[in-house]
């Protein structure tokens, strides 16, 4: 949150492939508040939580390779990249490579 309380960003955590022993996760800050550290603290803080408190075995992170900054955000959270998704996701009309990350329960 800004100073004046105002939200900065968002979190949010998708459950859909529970059953399958993971979880996804996604993130944005607004242009303003970028920079600051508010997205690792959020994600490190959702992250931990999905794992601790949920027991979620696998959190997963989707991230064009372009963006430098969402990329450092993960990794920065303790996110490891697993690979390059050629085509994975559909943006617009075009199909867009995404990196893969993901962090694991091992005992958090």
């Amino acid at each position: 949150m800004a100073s004046d309380g105002r939200p900065v960003g968002q979190v949010g955590l998708w459950l859909k492939d529970l059953a399958q022993g993971r979880a996804s996760m996604g993130y944005w800050v607004a242009r303003s508040a970028r920079g600051r550290g508010a997205a690792v603290a959020a994600v490190d803080a959702v992250a931990h939580w999905a794992l601790r408190s949920l027991r979620i075995p696998r959190l997963e992170l989707w991230i064009e390779p372009e963006n430098t900054a969402s990329v450092r955000t993960a990794e920065r959270a303790g996110f490891q990249r697993e690979g390059l998704l050629r085509k994975w996701q559909q943006v617009g009309d075009e199909r867009r490579d995404m990196f893969m990350y993901a962090l694991l329960n091992d005992g958090l």
